[in-house]
């Protein structure tokens, strides 16, 4: 099933052709009564469906996102949950906008859907340990069940911080347990992946897949940083806005005539990280292949002419790359790391810190996945050679 037109759905008239919809029960979990389908003209094509969708999509989690709880902390982890989201004061406010889409909304939508109707009174280490189990599939998804576990905890310590006494009571029990928590990633993305999805995405005519690849690579940038972000729009805000969000993130202007790319601030530490690109192989190959845009975001959906959404966007490298040859459990985010470790092998870890704008060496080195053993080699070497 399409993954890039959320709540597509169409109905074969007596005449043969097709009724397009869209559904907001297909688009989005528990979408609420008052969203009601919308037709979608029999004339458009296929990318104004998918545009379509994916706005449609967009504004509706907007609308339900700025719904207000629907009622006041009444002893239910679900109506925790609601106030944590939702109060004006909560820590969840103070996240980044990216942060709360990509990490704290689907945990805690898990954790309303699971558990949302247990009284927070009942609930002893016994429940805790159950749930953990519960959400990492038994062991098989380590990292899920160890990661809705934190965010159950932030929602106890809010609760705490409210003056909940059966909150205080179920934190503390929490804090007395440990559970498993998830192996370091070690996992990279390796120069001859980054060609393979280049070369596969410039054969579909992706650009904006094949340019980001390449700059990702070349660069260290995390992606991010080159496609960009929704964020939650403001009343009266300009811009690209699509639904209840703004876009922001690099245009054009950030690649000048003699091909310097220049980010003046990264979405993670807010360094400001400069790149020669006429040095950069993989990007020059894609530029060779396509103008870049003289205005405008630097990164645009062919399909939706607009910037892409990180989890749209993630599909589509994914398709191509499975076409590419690259293994599944190779990711687009582990370019980063792959990029850092090539650095450290053949510059050192200083230069390394440098090009992931790291303020220490420290971070850099749970990037590094350089071969031990071919760095031992090295060291033997260079040892061998302090004596006659």
């Amino acid at each position: 099933m399409r993954k890039d037109r959320p709540g597509y759905k169409y109905r074969r008239r007596a005449n043969g052709t097709l009724a397009h919809y869209w559904d907001p029960k297909r688009a989005v979990k528990g979408a609420p009564a008052w969203a009601k389908p919308q037709p979608i003209a029999d004339d458009a094509t296929d990318e104004q469906i998918v545009e379509i969708c994916q706005a449609l999509t967009d504004e509706l989690r907007g609308k339900m996102d700025d719904t207000g709880p629907a009622v006041a902390y009444d002893g239910t982890l679900g109506s925790l949950l609601k106030l944590y989201r939702h109060d004006d004061l909560s820590p969840f406010q103070a996240l980044k906008a990216s942060t709360r889409a990509r990490d704290y909304l689907p945990m805690l939508a898990l954790i309303e859907e699971t558990v949302g109707d247990r009284f927070v009174e009942e609930l002893n280490g016994d429940d805790f340990r159950r749930w953990n189990k519960k959400w990492g599939n038994h062991g098989a998804n380590v990292h899920r069940g160890h990661n809705a576990i934190r965010k159950l905890r932030a929602v106890l310590s809010y609760g705490t911080q409210k003056r909940f006494d059966d909150c205080r009571r179920a934190r503390e029990i929490l804090s007395l347990i440990r559970f498993e928590a998830p192996k370091a990633r070690t996992v990279m993305l390796e120069y001859d992946h980054a060609v393979a999805v280049v070369e596969q995405a410039i054969k579909l005519e992706r650009f904006s897949i094949a340019l980001t690849q390449a700059l990702q690579w070349d660069t260290a940038l995390r992606r991010i940083d080159i496609i960009g972000e929704w964020l939650p729009a403001k009343a009266g805000e300009g811009g690209i806005v699509r639904g209840n969000t703004r876009w922001q993130g690099p245009s054009a202007s950030v690649i000048s005539s003699d091909l310097i790319l220049t980010i003046e601030a990264t979405s993670k530490t807010g360094s400001r990280s400069s790149h020669d690109l006429t040095l950069c192989p993989l990007t020059m190959l894609v530029l060779s292949k396509f103008d870049l845009p003289k205005i405008g975001p630097l990164i645009v959906n062919e399909k939706t002419k607009a910037p892409w959404r990180e989890n749209y966007y993630a599909q589509a490298w994914r398709e191509i790359a499975k076409d590419a040859g690259v293994p599944d459990h190779v990711w687009s985010m582990d370019t980063r790391a792959g990029a850092i470790s090539e650095t450290e092998a053949v510059s050192g870890i200083e230069a390394a810190r440098k090009l992931a704008t790291h303020s220490n060496a420290k971070t850099t080195l749970r990037y590094v996945r350089s071969d031990v053993l071919e760095s031992n080699r090295a060291t033997a070497l260079a040892r061998q050679k302090l004596r006659p």
